[in-house]
């Protein structure tokens, strides 16, 4: 018999109710924790994250230890962590080259600015490319990395 239905229907229903405050935390949590992570990466110091995202700084510091321990443990799996940077370089890339593209299209840019756009998108094209390129390779190392972890334990 469903555990549920031992449960009045006003119990059942806070029940319910409880799972999906739980799932919208875990889900707001998870946003939060991939806005520090970007913030991080892109140089920004724990106060600018703090005054950027309008959260507490316990709450960002817990977040980034939370993020060093994920790391720390991501090292015992480098091979699907490399393929994971892998991965958000390719759409880092992207970013940039959208970004580009906004600046060439816009109207108050001037001719030269549009020219020095032109150049950084070859050259993101460029490293897209020789990256796509190397993603054979890349995916044998991440499968040689399984297979040394399979030995290790």
């Amino acid at each position: 018999m469903d555990d549920i239905s031992q449960f009045s229907k006003e119990e059942s229903n806070l029940i319910s109710r409880a799972g999906k405050t739980l799932n919208k935390y875990r889900n707001q949590m998870a946003w939060r924790r991939n806005k520090v992570r970007e913030m991080l990466t892109r140089g920004y110091s724990q106060y600018e994250i703090v005054n950027t995202l309008l959260i507490s700084q316990p709450t960002i510091s817990r977040d980034i230890h939370y993020l060093k321990k994920e790391l720390h443990r991501s090292k015992e799996n480098y091979g699907e962590r490399l393929f994971e940077v892998y991965q958000n370089s390719l759409l880092g890339l992207d970013e940039v080259i959208k970004k580009l593209w906004a600046i060439i299209d816009s109207s108050k840019t001037y001719e030269k600015e549009k020219m020095k756009a032109i150049n950084l998108i070859m050259q993101c094209y460029k490293m897209r490319f020789k990256m796509i390129k190397s993603e054979p390779e890349l995916i044998n190392q991440k499968r040689y990395m399984k297979d040394i972890s399979i030995y290790d334990t």
